[in-house]
C-alpha cells in the first residue's frame, strides 16, 4: 500500500468527528503533532449524536469545544418538557441547573457540529486528511506506523500514539484485537430532522410518554427540531422504506405533546433512521501505543442521548492523559477504569428507560404508572439515577446502582 513517503507526527487520529476533533483541537492547543486521518469528505447526516447532556457541555467546555458548538449554531434548551398520555405535562425538568455555570443541553445537527469542530482543530494547527482509506496499523515497540490511501496514493504517518475514534465499526480497534461486550437491544430509536416548526416553542425541549412509544424533540433553532421515535423490537422497522418517513411523522398526531400535529405537518430535512437501543463496551479501550475514544470505545443505548457527552469525556480524558505523556497501556488504565464504571452507570439509566418507555410489554399502563409514582414523589434511590444522565454519572448514588430497578419496572 504505502508507495509514497512517510511522514512523523506525535499523535495520529483515526476519525474526525465529534471525539477525534475534539481530541486533535486540544493536543494541537497543548503543543503536540497531531494529524486526523478522516474517512469521509463531508459528514453524512447520521441522525443521532444531537443533543449534549450538561455535564458533557462542562466536559466540552473544558475542551475548549463549547464555544466552537456555539459559534457554529448550536443551541441552548434550558428546560426539557415532559409529557405523559393521561397526565398531560408533567413538571419539567431545569437543564440549567443540573451542573453549576452549564446553562443547559445543547443541540446541533451532527454534520455541522463535525465539520466546527474539525475546522478548528485545523486551525489550532492539526494536519487534517479526508477522503482516507485502507488504513493499516502496525506496531512495533514504542512506535506505530499507520500505512494509508488518500487521493488514491499509499502514504505511511510513524507515531507514538494512535487513537481510534473511528465510531463502531472502528478499524483500529479490530486491527488491535480489542474485542467488546455487547447487551442485546429491547428497543430501537429513529430519527428525523424536522424543518417548517415556527407555530412549536423553541423555548424548551420535550419528552413524552405515549401508550406504545416514547417521543422527544430536541430544537435547533429556526424552525428546526430533530425528532425521535423509540418502540419495542416489533416495531423496529416500522420506519424502513420509501414510506418509513410519512408513516414517522404521522405518528406525531396522536401524541401527548400538545404540538404533535405541527411536528406531523412539518417538512423532512434529512433521512429517517432507525438504530437499535443496544450496548457495548470494554474495560480495555487501549493497548500499548493505542488508544480508543468516542464510539469506537464503545457506545451506549441511544434512548438516553449520551454519544455525545461521552465523547467530550473520552477526549477530555485522553487529552490529560496524552498531553502528561501517556503511550502505554499501562498509562490509559486510569482511563479504563473510570469509561467501565460511567458507561456501567449509563447502561442502566437507559435500561431503566427502554424497560418503562420502550420495549414490547403488554403491562405498558403498570410500568409508566410505577415509573410516574417515584418520579413524581421524587423517589430518593430512583430520582438521583435519572438525574445523572443530566447531571453526569458519576452523581449517581451508589445505592442506586445496586438494585434491581428493571426487574421491579418489568414485574409492575
Amino acid at each position: 500500500m504505502n508507495s509514497g513517503m512517510t511522514a512523523n507526527t506525535d499523535v495520529a487520529i483515526v476519525g474526525g468527528g465529534s471525539a477525534g476533533a475534539s481530541l486533535a483541537s486540544a493536543l494541537a492547543r497543548g503543543g503536540l503533532g497531531v494529524t486526523v486521518l478522516e474517512a469521509t469528505t463531508e459528514f453524512p447526516d447520521r441522525v443521532r449524536g444531537e443533543s449534549m447532556q450538561a455535564w458533557g457541555v462542562a466536559e466540552a467546555r473544558e475542551l475548549g469545544a463549547e464555544a466552537v458548538l456555539l459559534a457554529a449554531g448550536a443551541h441552548v434548551a434550558q428546560q426539557w418538557n415532559p409529557y405523559a398520555a393521561g397526565h398531560g405535562e408533567l413538571p419539567p425538568l431545569p437543564m440549567d441547573m443540573m451542573v453549576p455555570g452549564i446553562p443547559g443541553s445543547l443541540n446541533l445537527r451532527h454534520p455541522d457540529a463535525c465539520q466546527a469542530l474539525l475546522d478548528d482543530a485545523a486551525a489550532r494547527g492539526a494536519t487534517v486528511l479526508r477522503g482516507v482509506a485502507h488504513i493499516e496499523l502496525t506496531r512495533d515497540g514504542a512506535s506505530s506506523t499507520v500505512a494509508y490511501d488518500v487521493d488514491g496514493q499509499g502514504q505511511a504517518l510513524q507515531t507514538s500514539l494512535v487513537v481510534g475514534a473511528d465510531g463502531r465499526n472502528s478499524t483500529v480497534r479490530k486491527q488491535v484485537g480489542i474485542t467488546l461486550e455487547h447487551q442485546e437491544a429491547t428497543s430501537h430509536i429513529a430519527g428525523l430532522l424536522v424543518d417548517d416548526l415556527n407555530g412549536v416553542p423553541a423555548e424548551f425541549d420535550a419528552v413524552v410518554s405515549d401508550s406504545d412509544r416514547f417521543t422527544l424533540l430536541f430544537h435547533q433553532g429556526n424552525g428546526r427540531a430533530r425528532a425521535y421515535l423509540c418502540v419495542g423490537d416489533s416495531a423496529q422497522k416500522a420506519f424502513a422504506g420509501p414510506e418509513g418517513t410519512r408513516r414517522f411523522l404521522e405518528r406525531w398526531n396522536d401524541s401527548a405533546y400538545p404540538w404533535g400535529k405541527d411536528v406531523a405537518a412539518g417538512t423532512p430535512a434529512g433521512p429517517c433512521s432507525t438504530y437499535p437501543g443496544d450496548d457495548t463496551w470494554t474495560a480495555q479501550p487501549f493497548a500499548d501505543g493505542v488508544l480508543l475514544i468516542g464510539d469506537a470505545a464503545g457506545h451506549n443505548d441511544p434512548i438516553i442521548g449520551q454519544g455525545l457527552s461521552i465523547a467530550m469525556r473520552d477526549a477530555r480524558t485522553a487529552r490529560d492523559l496524552v498531553l502528561g505523556g501517556a503511550r502505554t497501556a499501562e498509562a490509559f488504565a486510569p482511563y479504563g477504569a473510570e469509561r467501565m464504571q460511567r458507561m456501567e452507570r449509563l447502561r442502566l439509566i437507559a435500561d431503566v428507560l427502554a424497560a418503562v418507555q420502550a420495549e414490547d410489554a403488554d403491562n405498558r399502563p403498570a410500568r409508566h404508572a410505577y415509573f410516574l409514582e417515584k418520579m413524581g414523589s421524587l423517589d430518593p434511590e430512583l430520582f438521583p439515577l435519572l438525574i445523572a444522565g443530566f447531571a453526569g454519572p458519576e452523581t449517581m448514588p451508589e445505592e442506586s446502582v445496586k438494585l434491581p430497578w428493571v426487574e421491579r419496572i418489568r414485574a409492575a
